[in-house]
């Protein structure tokens, strides 16, 4: 008999909120309204389960929806499950109102995920469009319920296995090529040049191999770049399969019309919600990993969301692969955030190559994760002379024995290590950002308590401006990338403060000198560049 999700879960009940406010990165306002589903569990909390929402609209369109969920009541047989809150809005300036909203789900169990039969209705017509300030409340059943057809896929553990061991034996094999922005979106050698040129390679590999599956994968946090969407769609239409994953809040609270072409397109587009409770996050976590995965066997990662249009003046690094191992690691976490199972497999610290990714289940020998936290704060404790840094954000980053990221630094300048840091100087200062004052004014912010810290203790801190004055003060660094040793990087979409370990992020550490150089004259380069204070 076919597995199916109902025989492990049983949807109770959904609540829909009053509407309330939000603003966007442009302080354009949004009225939400918030929701939550109730699940009965019919084992132990060993069994996870994520919902697939679907947002049915005028003219045919559906925005869809990945929602963790968390424990509670938990027997050994039995427990109950509750979506983190999502966000609905209700009325959108590129496809109107909502005519209904349905959901599925999928069980976790056993390394593998098994989709509900079942599409549910969470709120119909009259429920959504009742008072706004009138919170409603759905008992789910069976009743107009349809046919569910959203599937997920789980890579195999041991084939992971065997691309991190094969890795570590043979680095070159990655063929790893780092990237830097530079604030010149037109250079040749800049990211966007070698993502459209990726996307070319898989159109004429399709078009060569018509029976082929063709596929582009894509999970960054913002993609809303015209240059790009225009290509993924054409891609689409040539036949290539293209999916992509980005963070809810720039799917939902926008008014580009990039994410609407992508949906009137047909491209699958994915918003991930990440909204988990913990007293050490100090603002909303969301989906915040930037890799793109062409074909299978090129992909590309870093620090920069696929946004050249608003922000091609800034100074941003990454890698590229060509690898499929390197693709398939990358693939893991795709489909995760998709909604499949995570898979696990074992990792070396020491190794000269690591991926790792928040939500990761790369373990060490001794049974434990090997989270991208972790390996920050081991390359800096067993940094022997220098460590080089330049970063968008950093905070009071702990590890699991309340070590802190802060005090590591300070540590290791204290046996006598040679730390030097580049911040974004606009957001290494207390008080509101993103406003118009003075340079004068700016420099008079005082320093964030971490930032004054490391100063105070001897760390060498620069604090990083563009050449000319702006209305708003603006600092080019958006990286988060350091290199321990003239060898060891560490590079990715981790920002160094709490809040990223309960985000989609991940780092890349790989010890290697010829891959560290690029990164230590673009150390140099933007000393020589910009304004440092």
């Amino acid at each position: 008999m076919q597995q199916i999700a109902e025989h492990y879960a049983k949807p109770i009940h959904g609540e829909l909120g009053g509407s309330f406010a939000r603003v966007n990165d442009f302080n354009h306002k949004f009225f939400l309204r918030w929701g939550k589903i109730d699940f009965e569990m019919f084992h132990g909390e060993q069994v996870n389960l994520k919902v697939i929402l679907k947002v049915y609209r005028q003219h045919n369109v559906c925005e869809t929806y990945v929602i963790d969920t968390d424990a509670y009541d938990i027997k050994w047989n039995s427990h109950r499950r509750r979506t983190r809150d999502f966000y609905i809005h209700p009325f959108s300036n590129s496809f109107g109102i909502i005519n209904c909203v349905k959901f599925s789900f999928l069980v976790h169990k056993d390394e593998r995920s098994i989709a509900s039969e079942k599409d549910y209705i969470f709120m119909d017509w009259r429920q959504l469009h009742s008072d706004a300030d009138t919170p409603q409340y759905r008992e789910i059943n069976g009743l107009h319920s349809t046919q569910n057809y959203y599937r997920t896929y789980e890579l195999q553990a041991h084939e992971l296995q065997s691309d991190v061991d094969w890795i570590n034996h043979h680095f070159e094999s990655l063929h790893l090529v780092p990237k830097f922005t530079k604030g010149q979106p037109n250079h040749p050698y800049h990211p966007k040049r070698y993502i459209h040129d990726l996307i070319d390679k898989v159109i004429h590999n399709k078009h060569e191999f018509q029976d082929k599956l063709c596929t582009i994968k894509v999970s960054v946090d913002c993609i809303d770049d015209a240059d790009f969407a225009s290509h993924l769609i054409h891609a689409s239409e040539q036949g290539v399969f293209v999916q992509c994953l980005v963070d809810w809040r720039k799917m939902t609270m926008t008014n580009s019309d990039n994410y609407a072409r992508l949906k009137r397109a047909g491209v699958e587009l994915l918003g991930v919600v990440c909204s988990p409770d913990h007293h050490l996050i100090e603002v909303e976590p969301d989906m915040h990993t930037k890799f793109i995965i062409f074909n299978d066997e090129d992909c590309i990662l870093g620090s920069f969301n696929i946004t050249f249009d608003r922000w091609w003046a800034n100074w941003e690094s990454g890698m590229t692969f060509h690898s499929q191992g390197m693709c398939r690691l990358l693939d893991n976490i795709f489909q995760s955030q998709r909604g499949g199972v995570i898979q696990r497999y074992g990792v070396d610290p020491f190794s000269q190559f690591n991926l790792l990714y928040t939500f990761g289940r790369h373990t060490m020998q001794s049974g434990e994760n090997y989270l991208p936290h972790h390996a920050i704060l081991a390359e800096i404790n067993r940094a022997n002379h220098s460590i080089k840094i330049s970063l968008f954000l950093i905070g009071e980053l702990l590890g699991n024995y309340n070590d802190s990221v802060i005090c590591a630094l300070i540590n290791a300048k204290n046996r006598g290590v040679y730390v030097h840091i580049l911040f974004n100087g606009h957001l290494a200062r207390q008080g509101k950002i993103g406003i118009e004052r003075s340079m004068e004014e700016e420099l008079n912010r005082p320093l964030l308590p971490v930032i004054e810290r490391l100063r105070n203790s001897g760390v060498i801190v620069g604090l990083v401006y563009g050449q000319d004055d702006h209305a708003v003060p603006y600092s080019p660094i958006h990286s988060k990338y350091c290199v321990i040793d003239d060898y060891i990087v560490i590079d990715g979409s981790f920002n160094w403060y709490n809040t990223s370990v309960f985000s989609h992020d991940l780092v890349v550490i790989a010890a290697n000198h010829e891959v560290a150089k690029p990164y230590l004259y673009e150390f140099e380069q933007i000393q020589q560049s910009f304004r440092i204070y």
